[in-house]
């Protein structure tokens, strides 16, 4: 080990929690190859990046890799890998154990025993940590137990959020990416007239299928959600802007001022003039509206603030 490995390896020690690397790797197995069954002594978290027809086996369940998915699998426990027959199948995986903090793999449920194996995932964050560790081990192999093993412990939080702080998404509740364009289409044009029979045709589906499949996966109408999102639009323009309420309600697209102020009432419980009495900051005066769907948290927010009630 060299000195900077050493240096690095030293500080570690002194940081709760961080797994120790053993191996890591990105490779693209041949079609119709397999691996195991066999049992290590250590943890493996892998990455595999593209639904494919590969089948994880542990301890009796049968795990197909139809879409994006994380496989964990602990010490001891009993697996194997059968590759998709008809096309190569490429997985990013990390060996890792905590030989210097005994127990603290006991803080993270995705490592007990028992815990899921399979976890299907997708999401930028996990995948760039997990793209991120394999880039150090490549370019900066010396920081590998300084950088690396405290991302890998990031990531491994990361995914035990997923599982544990929220529903596990899963294809039978997932939006189909024809509801999320049609979102994204209302967003962007909320100060025009949309219909929900133009929306549907611009995603190729029927008038019938696409209304009823976005009250399955959105929990209320195509209407209603153009109306909330106009709603919540024309708040943030009373609260950044300096529009008269005329302004704000052809800007998202009422071309009614009285009926624009009928239905912000019924969806805010408070007049659009109320509201901007209430709500109005100075601070705001800097802020720049934004389409909710920009964000997974809402945009132009104070979202914690340890001074507010926590000590």
């Amino acid at each position: 080990m060299n000195t900077t490995e050493s240096q690095s390896s030293r500080a570690a020690s002194h940081l709760v929690h961080l797994p120790r690397i053993h191996i890591v790797g990105d490779i693209v197995k041949k079609p119709g190859t397999s691996l195991g069954p066999r049992r290590i002594h250590d943890y493996e978290l892998l990455y595999f990046p593209d639904g494919t027809r590969s089948v994880y086996r542990v301890e009796g369940e049968a795990y197909v890799l139809q879409e994006p998915s994380f496989i964990v699998t602990r010490p001891g426990e009993y697996h194997a890998y059968e590759y998709d027959p008809q096309q190569p199948a490429r997985h990013l995986f990390i060996h890792f154990g905590f030989p210097e903090n005994a127990g603290t793999e006991a803080a993270l449920p995705l490592l007990a025993p028992g815990g899921p194996s399979c976890i299907p995932l997708d999401e930028e964050l996990p995948v760039g940590m997990m793209k991120q560790i394999m880039h150090i081990a490549h370019a900066h192999t010396d920081r590998m137990q300084s950088r690396g093993s405290s991302l890998l412990w990031s990531l491994l939080t990361e995914i035990s959020g997923h599982l544990y702080d929220e529903p596990l998404t899963t294809p039978a509740n997932r939006i189909p990416p024809q509801i999320v364009k049609a979102l994204d289409y209302i967003d962007k044009h909320l100060g025009e007239a949309i219909s929900v029979e133009m929306l549907a045709r611009r995603i190729g589906w029927s008038h019938e299928h696409f209304s009823r499949s976005f009250v399955q996966y959105m929990g209320r109408t195509p209407r209603d959600a153009i109306i909330q999102r106009r709603i919540e639009r024309a708040c943030q323009l009373l609260l950044y802007e300096e529009h008269s309420i005329k302004e704000v309600a052809f800007a998202v697209g009422f071309s009614d001022e009285n009926y624009f102020s009928r239905v912000f009432k019924a969806v805010k419980g408070l007049t659009a003039s109320q509201y901007r009495k209430k709500y109005y900051n100075p601070m705001y005066r800097d802020l720049v509206p934004v389409k909710e769907s920009e964000s997974l948290y809402p945009v132009n927010r104070i979202l914690y603030n340890i001074g507010a009630g926590e000590g």
